[in-house]
C-alpha cells in the first residue's frame, strides 16, 4: 500500500514546476554563484599587495660603530667584558638587517619595492602619491641602538615612518614590518647579552610546514555543492507536509480512509515519499555537480550511506510536519519549518560558511542538526576520511529519523479526529 502513496507525490511534484525549480535548480544555480564568487576565501587567498616604499638613511652605521666601539674603550671596562661587547656591536647591525635581512627576504620583496632616496628628497616624496610609506633612519641611530641593547641606556633611537592614507592595506604591511622588525632587535639584543653568537640565530631555519591532519583541503565548489544539497533536502519535508495539508482540504485524505486504507499507510507514504523523492534530488545535484563542477566522491560506499541515513532522517521530518499539520488542522507548521526553521539550521549546519570554525559551542550544536551531521560526514568523505571516522554521524542521522517517525506517530491524530 506505499507504493501507490509514493507514486502520487511524485507525481503532485512532477505537475507543479515551481517546486521542482526550488528543489533543483535553485540549490545548483547557488552552488555555481557562492561557489566561483567565494572560491579565493574558501581558498584562503588574499588580495594582491604591492607597496612601493621610500628609504632614508640620515646615518652612517659604519661610523656609528666606530663611535660605539670608542665609546666602549674609554668605559675602562675588563679587557673580557670590552671584547664581547665589540663584537657585539660588529654583529648587530639594525640598519643593514633591516634592508637585507627584513626587506631583502624573498617574502617581502615579491609585496614591497624598497627605494633608497636622498634626505633631501624627503619633502618632495610625501607629495608623490605612488609611494605607501616612506621609512626615514634619524642620525644616529645604530649609535643609539648599540648603547641600549648594549650598554643599557636610555632607549632613543625611532625610525620615523610616513603613511600615504590614501592607500588602506600597504602602508598598514610596512608598519607591521617595522613593528615585527623593532620585537626581533629587542629577542636579539637580549640573547647578545647572554653571550650567544647572533649570526647563529640568524641562521637557524625552520623546519618544514606541514598539515596536522593530512586531509585534502576542500575547495569552494565542493564546499557549497554539499551545503547547499544538505540544505535544499530539508524544503523536500515542508513541501510534502504542505502537499498532504493541501490534500486534506481537497478531501482527498478522507477518501483514502474511507476506502479502507489504514491511517498508518498514509503516514508511511509520506515518510517513503520523502525518503525518494530526497535520494532524488540528491542524487540530481551530486551528479550535475559532479559532471560541471568536478566534485568527485572516491568513497562511494561512504558517500551512498550517509545520502541515505541524511534522507531516512529528512523523511522522518516529513512525517512530523505532515502529523502536526493535521493536528492543528493548519499548514503553518509546514510554512514555518521551510520559511524560519530551515534558513535557521542551514546556518547552525554550515551551508552558508564554516561557522563552526569559529565557534565550538556552534559546531556542536550544527552537528545535531540533521543537515550538519550529514554536512560534515560528506565534507570528511571528501577529505579521504575513512567511513569508520564519519559512522557516528550516520547513526546519529538514523537515530535522528527514527525519533522524528516515532514523534509522528503519536502526533498524527486518530481517524475521528483527522477527519
Amino acid at each position: 500500500m506505499i507504493i501507490p502513496f509514493i507514486k502520487k507525490d511524485l507525481l503532485v511534484l512532477i505537475r507543479n514546476p515551481q517546486e521542482l525549480l526550488v528543489l533543483v535548480l535553485m540549490p545548483l544555480i547557488l552552488i555555481a554563484i557562492l561557489g566561483f564568487a567565494l572560491g579565493g576565501v574558501m581558498a584562503g587567498d588574499t588580495t594582491s599587495i604591492s607597496a612601493k616604499v621610500a628609504f632614508i638613511d640620515n646615518s652612517d652605521e659604519q661610523k656609528d660603530i666606530d663611535a660605539f666601539v670608542q665609546k666602549v674603550k674609554a668605559e675602562g671596562l675588563p679587557q673580557e667584558a670590552e671584547t664581547a661587547l665589540i663584537q657585539g656591536a660588529d654583529q648587530l647591525r639594525p640598519i643593514q638587517i633591516l634592508l637585507d635581512e627584513v626587506f631583502g627576504s624573498k617574502e617581502l620583496k615579491e609585496i614591497v619595492e624598497l627605494e633608497q632616496v636622498k634626505p633631501e628628497q624627503l619633502n618632495e616624496l610625501k607629495k608623490d602619491d605612488q609611494y605607501s610609506a616612506i621609512i626615514e633612519i634619524p642620525e644616529n641611530y645604530t649609535f643609539d641602538v648599540l648603547s641600549s641593547a648594549l650598554l643599557d641606556e636610555p632607549y632613543t633611537a625611532t625610525i620615523r615612518l610616513y603613511k600615504n592614507e590614501g592607500k588602506e592595506i600597504s602602508p598598514k604591511v610596512v608598519e607591521d614590518v617595522l613593528v615585527n622588525f623593532q620585537k626581533q632587535m629587542t629577542s636579539m639584543t637580549v640573547i647578545g647579552k647572554a653571550g650567544i653568537q647572533l649570526e647563529a640565530v640568524g641562521s637557524a631555519k625552520l623546519g618544514e610546514i606541514d598539515t596536522v591532519t593530512k586531509r585534502e583541503p576542500i575547495n569552494s565548489l565542493q564546499y557549497y555543492s554539499v551545503g547547499m544539497s544538505v540544505m535544499f533536502i530539508m524544503f523536500i519535508a515542508s513541501h510534502l507536509g504542505s502537499f498532504a495539508y493541501r490534500e486534506k482540504q481537497l478531501q482527498v485524505y478522507n477518501r483514502i480512509i474511507l476506502s479502507n486504507t489504514s491511517r498508518w499507510s498514509y503516514l508511511g507514504g509520506i515518510f517513503f515519499s520523502v525518503m525518494v523523492i530526497s535520494i532524488v534530488q540528491q542524487a540530481i545535484l551530486y551528479g550535475v555537480t559532479s559532471l560541471v563542477f568536478d566534485v568527485v566522491w572516491n568513497d562511494l560506499l561512504g558517500f551512498f550511506l550517509v545520502n541515505l541515513s541524511l534522507c531516512f532522517a529528512i523523511g522522518g521530518v516529513g512525517a512530523l510536519l505532515t502529523a502536526l499539520n493535521f493536528r492543528i488542522d493548519s499548514e503553518g507548521v509546514s510554512n514555518f519549518f521551510g520559511n524560519v526553521m530551515v534558513a535557521i539550521l542551514s546556518f547552525l549546519g554550515g551551508s552558508f560558511t564554516p561557522i563552526g570554525e569559529t565557534s565550538s559551542v556552534i559546531g556542536v550544536l550544527g552537528n545535531f542538526t540533521p543537515n550538519g551531521a550529514g554536512m560534515t560526514a560528506l565534507l570528511q568523505l571528501l577529505q579521504g576520511v575513512e567511513l569508520s571516522e564519519i559512522d557516528h554521524h550516520i547513526i546519529y542521522l538514523l537515530g535522528f529519523g527514527l525519533v522524528m517517525l516515532t514523534a509522528a506517530v503519536f502526533s498524527f491524530p486518530r481517524r475521528g479526529d483527522a477527519i
